[in-house]
């Protein structure tokens, strides 16, 4: 199988510890990670700051890698790095992203993806980088119904 397109996010938190979940337009319309794909030369770590910067407009000073996950259904890596701290005001494009929220990992927005609640429960929780494989069979929308 050849290898897909790497893609990078960012768990951006706040002094309260909740994080930053951006709400995409596209797709299935659920709350995720700033991020997205990295582009050809461009390391990880980059392209996580250059979408944190496209889709909410602030940067961080300093990022560390929280996880790596591995998706063998699309032989592909996704980073996901740590902030704690940011510069500037939180505003998204309107374009791919409609609203964002700093959230408590109990109460979480819905709809969002099994896979990226517990990327964020690893970049919260874990004492260093973890990783980790993400398959098909674990990977589910979580909405509103019970």
């Amino acid at each position: 199988m050849q290898r897909a397109q790497d893609a990078a996010g960012i768990v951006v938190m706040d002094a309260q510890k909740r994080v930053l979940l951006v709400h995409q337009t596209y797709g299935k319309r659920v709350w995720a990670l700033p991020g997205g794909m990295v582009e050809e030369g461009e390391s990880a770590w980059q392209a996580a700051a250059r979408e944190l910067k496209e889709e909410t407009d602030i940067a961080v000073p300093h990022m560390e890698l929280s996880g790596l996950y591995f998706q063998p259904h699309k032989n592909r890596y996704i980073f996901t790095f740590t902030a704690t701290e940011y510069e500037g005001e939180i505003k998204v494009d309107q374009k791919e992203i409609d609203q964002y929220g700093f959230f408590d990992l109990d109460h979480l927005p819905k709809p969002i993806s099994s896979f990226t609640i517990q990327r964020l429960i690893d970049a919260v929780t874990s004492k260093g980088a973890v990783y980790k494989e993400e398959t098909l069979d674990t990977y589910r929308i979580v909405d509103d119904a019970p």
